[in-house]
């Protein structure tokens, strides 16, 4: 019984330590975003970023006329090749040269114009690649036409953006798990209000989408009327405490069960409130594009901005360091590379659907509602997750404690069995010694005067 004990304390650890693992995984992956972004955005590649503006511009402008899809499709899935091949063999020292800049004392002293547009030498090498390739699919899969390629490219292409919508979501969710997991405090049994806690999300979320309406409406009107904007936008505070209510019953029983601890309380609030938060951005979104008419160039720029977002989230979620060494070929040395092959493989798939649907609003809505789901999705798939665990670890912990009932049994088993050990000693010691003599017997102390008649 004790070796079985003992055994299942050992698996009670274990899984302890699985649980700790898991939070210090998500812990940990928050400290490798600030170099992600100094190696995203260091002058020394910055070229590859400008051409990836102006060539997803110029493919989106043509992907919009009457026969451009074919040559935008082209386009895009070629440059993505092309950097996905780049960031293949950016560990090569040489070609490490032919795509990052290296400044020389003969290109300081040019003029800052000439030296502005001989640094986009750094992009001919991916560029080279990427003409190869659509050479060759030209060559493979090209019909009569100049550029005229399968259908299946520009659908597969445009197929992607659905994956790109979950990748946000998901993404996204990476991040806001891993900040929920910093600093959190020592694992000790508590106790909570859930309703207080639902309150206080509620009032942030409430606060979150009338702030979100007021900057809109102010942009959007000279004169900003404040409750006037509040309530002619009433519909969308109903939509948000809606989908706030809804994801609150869907992740209802581990928000209760979170309350027993006190670092899972706090992780379980920090990670469902920036969930929620997240969530009602994206439905405010989707509410400003239906119901308050914004520009054409707005939103433009808010999906450049989006797809910089998305493409940013994707590859530090893949680069973290709790998922890192899944992917040998990701890291943060050739990052950029494959963030740029990302970039054009996202806008190439908005543009696709952009030219199929002859609006991006439509296409824009719909990532935002998939991204809407995934978020909700991963509220209750990371709480599980962990809070699972954690029930384990407790259900094994009763195991491997004995009841009072078996310790008070075994105790009188123990005293009974002890009793009967002393007996048995103390028989064994006993010597009874006899030397044959039994003592005096009656008849030596009784005369017998009296004679005793009997008579019939």
């Amino acid at each position: 019984m004790r070796g079985l004990r003992m055994e299942d304390a050992e698996t009670a650890i274990e899984q302890s330590s699985s649980q700790n693992q898991i939070l210090t995984n998500l812990a940990a992956n928050e400290t490798s975003l600030l170099h992600l972004v100094k190696t995203l955005l260091s002058p020394k590649t910055l070229p590859h970023l400008a051409l990836i503006s102006l060539l997803s511009t110029l493919l989106y402008t043509v992907a919009g006329t009457s026969d451009g899809g074919d040559v935008a499709a082209l386009g895009f899935i070629s440059l993505s090749c092309g950097y996905a091949v780049t960031a293949m063999f950016s560990s090569n020292e040489r070609v490490k040269t032919w795509i990052t800049l290296t400044p020389s004392l003969n290109e300081e002293k040019q003029n800052p114009i000439v030296r502005l547009f001989s640094s986009f030498k750094i992009c001919l090498f991916p560029f080279i690649v990427a003409c190869v390739i659509g050479i060759l699919i030209l060559i493979l899969f090209g019909g009569d036409s100049a550029f005229d390629i399968p259908a299946v490219f520009s659908l597969s292409l445009g197929s992607l953006f659905v994956l790109w919508a979950v990748a946000q979501g998901r993404s996204f969710g990476s991040w806001a798990s891993s900040r929920a997991a910093q600093k959190l405090p020592e694992k000790e049994a508590t106790s909570g209000n859930i309703n207080l806690m639902i309150a206080s999300q509620s009032l942030m979320v409430l606060a979150l989408s009338a702030a979100g309406i007021l900057l809109f409406q102010s942009i959007y009107e000279k004169q900003l009327d404040v409750s006037g904007a509040l309530l002619s936008n009433l519909g969308f505070f109903i939509a948000a405490l809606t989908v706030y209510g809804l994801t609150v019953a869907w992740t209802w029983k581990y928000r209760q069960m979170a309350l027993r601890d006190r670092a899972l309380k706090q992780f379980s609030s920090r990670w469902t409130l920036f969930a929620h938060l997240f969530a009602t951005w994206h439905l405010l979104t989707v509410w400003r594009q239906l119901f308050m008419d914004p520009g054409v160039i707005e939103v433009f720029i808010e999906e450049v901005v989006l797809m910089m977002f998305t493409v940013f989230m994707a590859i530090w979620s893949i680069t973290s360091k709790s998922v890192g060494e899944k992917f040998k070929l990701l890291s943060t040395e050739n990052a950029l590379p494959w963030g740029l092959s990302f970039g054009y493989a996202y806008a190439g798939s908005v543009a696709m659907l952009a030219a199929v649907f002859n609006d991006i609003t439509t296409v824009m809505i719909t990532g935002h509602i998939i991204a809407l789901l995934t978020i909700t999705w991963m509220q209750r798939s990371v709480l599980a997750k962990i809070l699972n665990q954690h029930d384990l670890v407790v259900s094994s912990l009763r195991k491997s404690q004995p009841s009072s009932a078996s310790i008070e049994v075994e105790a009188v088993v123990s005293e009974t069995s002890d009793e009967e050990e002393t007996e048995k000693t103390l028989e064994q010691n006993i010597e009874v010694e006899w030397d044959g003599n039994v003592g005096p017997s009656i008849s030596e102390d009784v005369e017998w005067d009296d004679v005793i008649e009997i008579k019939d």
